[in-house]
């Protein structure tokens, strides 16, 4: 066995959240300079927002960190285990999930088909024990199904269960696709723009639902973002990118008072500040979820 697959086995039996350190990553396209030394931490449990600019390298920092991308120099660590020669694959069994913009759905597959298959990659139980209806295989089915029903409620889904996916909103699809996520057990989670293509008043709804995802699934996140608003009032952590590197980092109230910072995601536009505001009354409330239809909310009250 390699020392990543038994790293991936004792990540599987240990789900609390992960430390993730980045030191020190360049990445490099030819003559063009991804990221040029970034560096920075998300602590244990924390929410860290990367912003910045159009090409300022917050996607391919997510991609150097889920190992789609090798950096030409730096490294990834986990709970201070160098992830540099993790695949993909194994990273995902040390816990790291990544979420990216178009979230893909089986379009033929009700939301309780999706999140059922979700729980079944996560806990597979052959087919044989289950089709002779063994005690312990009817166990597993049992336990699955409270797992997928317990996610249904949490993120407000109950009254799309039977619906296809392809019925669905944009953002409806969007809140069943961070449902799924919860059922892989992530002990780190990379989210890339998770309000991309929805709505403003969804955008807005998101804000409660990921403090739902994050309290549910008791995870790590690293949350890739062009919604200021929602990253400032949503991470404990703030870091700045521009032109491949990091301008800032710190707590979200740093970040405001820090003019380089400013200049860095803002430009000479107020437009990304006035992106998205907190939700309130009834939104808040009802803790989120979203659709670009009128009348679907889930995760309403």
């Amino acid at each position: 066995m390699t020392s990543a697959a038994t790293a991936a086995s004792a990540g599987a039996a240990t789900r609390h959240p992960a430390h993730l350190g980045v030191e020190g990553v360049s990445v490099h396209f030819g003559g063009v300079h991804a990221l040029n030394g970034v560096s920075f931490e998300a602590e244990a449990g924390a929410i860290v927002g990367l912003i910045g600019a159009n090409g300022s390298g917050k996607t391919t920092t997510l991609d150097v960190i889920s190992g789609l991308v090798a950096p030409q120099a730096g490294t990834v660590r986990l709970d201070g285990i160098d992830l540099a020669e993790y695949l993909p694959e194994e990273r995902l069994g040390v816990g790291m999930v990544r979420s990216f913009q178009d979230c893909r759905l089986f379009p033929e597959l009700t939301v309780l088909d999706v999140l059922l298959l979700s729980e079944d990659a996560r806990q597979e139980v052959s087919v044989l024990p289950t089709t002779l209806r063994l005690p312990w295989a009817r166990r597993a089915e049992r336990r699955k199904q409270a797992a997928v029903d317990e996610v249904i409620g949490a993120f407000g889904l109950e009254r799309f269960r039977h619906h296809r996916t392809s019925e669905l909103s944009t953002g409806t699809r969007r809140v069943v696709d961070l449902a799924s996520i919860v059922l892989a057990k992530p002990r780190i989670l990379l989210l890339d723009e998770p309000t991309a293509g929805i709505a403003q008043r969804e955008a807005e709804a998101f804000i409660p639902l990921l403090r739902r995802l994050h309290q549910v699934a008791d995870t790590t996140i690293v949350l890739v973002e062009h919604d200021v608003p929602l990253v400032f009032e949503l991470c404990s952590a703030v870091v700045v990118m521009e032109l491949g590197c990091v301008v800032a980092a710190g707590p979200p109230e740093v970040i405001r008072a820090d003019p380089k910072a400013l200049a860095a995601y803002l430009g000479a536009s107020d437009e990304a500040l006035m992106a998205s505001g907190p939700v309130t009354g009834n939104d808040a409330a009802s803790g989120g979820g979203t659709s670009g239809d009128a009348g679907e909310r889930p995760g309403g009250g």
